[in-house]
C-alpha cells in the first residue's frame, strides 16, 4: 500500500475519530491538531503502522492573546513512503505558567533534546521526559526567551548572565504572565581577560560567601572588574 499524507490523514481520522480538533491542508502540506491527551498513542500508530520513522523536530509557536496558548508542532517523515505530515498540539490556559504536553521520546528518542528546547524556550513542561531541564539558558534562568512577551532586547543585565536571578519586586512590564528578574545583587561584574577564574564558578562570577567574605579568586590583579552594558536576552 503506497502511503501518502492524504492518506495518513484519511487513516488516523478513521482511527482516532475522538482525537482530532482541525485537519488543516495548505499548499500540499497536511497538518493534524490533536487534544494533547491522545498524542502518544496516534504518534505510536503513526510510527508503527504507517512507518513514520523519522521525527524531523519539534517547536513550538506563542500566540499571547489566544487560549490556549501555546502550539507544539511536531514536524515527522516516514522514510519508506518519502511523505511529510505535521501534528499540533495546543496547551496553555490563562495565567498558566508552565503547560504539559505528553513526552514522545519513548516513542522517537531523538525527541530527548527537540523537547528540551521547547521547555527552555517556550517553559512547556514534557510530561515523562527523562531528563527535562534547560538545554541553552543558564540553568538558574527563571524566564523563557522565545514567549512573545519577552523583551525583544532582553535583560539589561551585567556581563556575564548567570551569575545569580531574583524576580523584580514589580512588574516592569513585561507582560501579566511572569516578572522580569535581575542579577543578584551578589553577582560580580564582568572580568574581560578571564586571567584568573574562580574553579567553583563559571567565568567571572562569584558566590555570595565569597562576595561577602572578599575572597573573590576571579578578579583581576588589580581587583577591579570593569563594567559592561551590554543587553542579553
Amino acid at each position: 500500500m503506497v502511503i501518502t499524507a492524504a492518506s495518513t490523514v484519511e487513516t488516523v481520522q478513521r482511527k482516532f475519530p475522538q482525537a482530532i480538533v482541525e485537519v488543516v491542508e495548505f499548499q500540499d502540506e497536511q497538518t493534524i491538531v490533536l487534544k494533547p491527551e491522545t498524542l502518544v498513542d496516534v504518534c505510536a500508530y503513526l510510527k508503527k503502522e504507517l512507518e513514520y520513522n523519522f521525527l524531523e523536530t519539534v517547536t513550538a509557536v506563542d500566540w499571547p492573546e489566544r487560549v490556549p496558548r501555546f502550539d507544539v508542532v511536531y514536524h515527522l517523515l516516514s522514510l519508506p513512503h518519502q511523505c511529510f505530515l505535521r501534528l499540533k498540539v495546543r496547551v496553555g490556559l490563562r495565567r498558566e505558567d508552565h503547560p504539559a504536553v505528553p513526552s514522545v521520546t519513548g516513542i522517537w528518542p531523538g525527541a530527548n533534546w527537540y523537547e528540551r528546547e521547547v521547555f527552555d524556550l517556550f517553559g512547556i513542561i514534557f510530561t515523562d521526559h527523562p531528563d527535562l531541564r534547560r538545554l541553552l539558558m543558564p540553568p538558574d534562568w527563571t524566564t523563557h526567551p522565545l514567549r512573545k512577551d519577552y523583551p525583544l532586547s532582553g535583560f539589561d543585565l551585567p556581563e556575564p548572565h548567570w551569575g545569580g536571578q531574583v524576580p523584580y519586586d514589580t512588574d516592569p512590564g513585561v507582560g501579566e504572565y511572569y516578572q522580569q528578574t535581575l542579577r543578584t545583587p551578589e553577582g560580580r561584574e564582568l572580568n574581560e581577560s578571564r586571567d584568573q577564574l574562580n574553579p567553583s564558578q563559571e567565568p567571572g562570577t562569584l558566590s555570595p560567601d565569597a562576595s561577602r567574605n572578599g575572597s573573590d579568586t576571579s578578579l583581576p590583579p588589580n581587583g577591579q572588574a570593569r563594567q559592561n552594558g551590554k543587553r542579553r536576552g
